[in-house]
C-alpha cells in the first residue's frame, strides 16, 4: 500500500494531507468518494531517508524564471513561453510540473493558482510575486526581479556552504592520510622494533594498526558509512533541522547562519514590498524564508505589533532579535514611507558583513586546522620514534 501526498484548497490556502492507496488512480477515486478535489497529488517515497534526490534544484527554477522573463519581454504569449521552457529544461521534475501548469492554464486557471498547486517547486515567495505580477500586469518585469532575487539568494547560499564545506573537506582528506599512515607506515616500524618492550604510546598506535588491519569493517564504517549517513540524513526534513540547530550552537558557524538568515529576511521582504505585496503578507512569507529561529521570533513579534496598530520598528526592537541598526532603519522607513528602500540598503549592508565574516572565518580556520592536524601527526611521529630514543638511553 503506497502513501500519496496531496494538497487541497481550503479558505484560499493549500492544506497538505496524505492518503493510502495501491496506486495513483485508486488514490484519486478515494478522494473523489470523500468529495475532495486535490490540486496536487504525488506518491510519497517509500524511504523518507533517501527522499530529496528527485527534488527540482533551485538552479533549474532560476534558469526557468530567467528564460520565462526573457520570452514574455519579447512578446511571446505565456502558454507558448512555458511550452518553450518545457522543451529546453533538463529537469524531469520541473518539466512534469510545467506540463501540469500549461494544462491548467489552458483550462482557464491563473498562473499563480497553477504554481500554488506545486509548493514543492514554487514556494510562497515565488507565488506571491506572481500574484502581484498578475494584479499589476507587469509579469515580465517582476519575473526579472524574481530571477535577480534568486541569483543573489543562490550566491549567498553558495558562500555559506563554502564556509561550511572548507573545514569538512580538509578534515576528510587529513583523516584519509592519517589512516594511510596507521595502515601502511606503522606496521613497518612495528616489524623493525619486534613488537616487544615498546613504550605505551607506541604500543597503543601499533595495537590500533593491527586492529584496523585485521578487522577493517569499523574503519569502512567510519570513512564511508558515517559520511553517507550524514549526507542522506541531511536531505530529510528532520535531519536538516537537527544539523542546522547543531551548526547554530557552534560559535563560529552559528554567527554565519544568523547573518545569512538576516540577509534572506531583508532581501525577501524588500522584494515583496517592491512588487506590491501586502505588508503583513510580506512578513509572513519572509518568516519562512528567514529559516532561523531567533529571526523568525523577531518577525513574529514585530508582526503582532503591526496587527495591534503599533510601530513595526518598535516590534523589531522589543523582540531583541536584531541589531539596533535594523529597527532604526525600520523607524526611518515608517516615518518616510520608504520602507522598501530602507530594507534594500539593509540587504546590501549585511551582505557585505556576511562576505567579510565568511572570509575572516576561513582565514581563522586555516591556522586552527594546521595546529590540530599538526598535533595529531606530531603525536604519531613521537609514538613511532620513542623506541629509538629509548635505545639511545640504553646504549648510554
Amino acid at each position: 500500500m503506497a502513501v500519496f501526498v496531496y494538497h487541497v484548497e481550503k479558505d484560499g490556502n493549500l492544506v497538505k494531507s496524505q492518503i493510502k492507496a495501491k496506486n495513483l488512480q485508486l488514490a484519486r477515486l478515494k478522494l473523489n468518494a470523500q468529495q475532495i478535489s486535490p490540486v496536487y497529488i504525488k506518491e510519497k517515497p517509500a524511504l523518507v531517508f533517501f527522499a530529496g534526490g528527485s527534488r527540482v534544484r533551485s538552479s533549474d527554477v532560476l534558469f526557468f524564471t530567467r528564460q520565462l522573463a526573457f520570452l514574455t519581454q519579447s512578446g511571446v504569449s505565456l502558454v507558448q513561453s512555458l511550452q518553450m521552457c518545457i522543451s529546453s529544461t533538463d529537469s524531469a521534475g520541473l518539466k512534469e510540473a510545467l506540463i501540469q501548469v500549461v494544462r491548467q492554464l489552458e483550462g482557464g486557471q491563473s498562473l499563480s493558482r497553477c504554481m500554488r498547486a506545486r509548493p514543492d517547486i514554487f514556494d510562497g515567495f515565488y507565488v506571491n510575486m506572481i500574484v502581484c505580477a498578475e494584479e499589476t500586469g507587469m509579469l515580465d518585469q517582476i519575473l526579472t526581479d524574481l530571477a535577480n532575487y534568486m541569483e543573489k539568494a543562490e550566491l549567498t547560499k553558495s558562500r555559506v556552504k563554502s564556509a561550511m564545506m572548507y573545514p569538512t573537506v580538509v578534515l576528510a582528506i587529513s583523516l584519509c592520510i592519517i589512516t594511510g599512515i596507521i595502515l601502511f607506515v606503522v606496521p613497518q616500524f612495528s616489524a623493525l622494533y619486534g613488537g616487544k618492550g615498546l613504550p605505551g604510546l607506541t604500543q597503543a598506535l601499533v595495537s590500533l594498526s593491527e586492529l584496523l588491519r585485521s578487522n577493517p569493517l569499523p574503519l569502512v564504517g567510519v570513512l564511508v558509512g558515517i559520511p553517507l549517513f550524514i549526507f542522506y540524513y541531511s536531505k530529510t526534513e528532520h535531519g536538516r533541522h537537527i544539523i542546522q540547530n547543531t551548526i547554530r550552537t557552534m560559535p563560529l558557524f552559528g554567527k554565519i547562519q544568523y547573518q545569512a538568515g538576516m540577509v534572506r529576511f531583508f532581501r525577501s521582504f524588500q522584494s515583496l514590498l517592491k512588487a506590491g505585496v501586502n505588508f503583513l503578507e510580506a512578513l509572513d512569507v519572509s518568516y519562512n524564508i528567514a529559516a532561523h529561529p531567533s529571526i523568525q521570533r523577531g518577525i513574529k513579534t514585530s508582526r503582532d505589533y503591526v496587527t495591534k496598530g503599533k510601530s513595526f520598528a518598535k516590534g523589531l526592537e522589543n523582540s531583541k532579535a536584531f541589531p539596533p541598526l535594523v529597527y532604526q532603519m525600520a523607524k526611518i522607513g515608517e516615518e518616510s514611507g520608504k520602507m522598501e528602500q530602507c530594507f534594500k540598503n539593509l540587504t546590501k549592508y549585511y551582505e557585505e558583513i556576511l562576505d567579510n565574516l565568511i572570509s575572516s572565518l576561513i582565514k581563522l580556520i586555516e591556522p586552527l586546522l594546521l595546529v590540530f592536524l599538526g598535533g595529531i601527526v606530531g603525536v604519531m611521529v613521537l609514538a613511532l620514534y620513542l623506541p629509538v630514543f629509548n635505545m639511545g638511553e640504553l646504549i648510554n
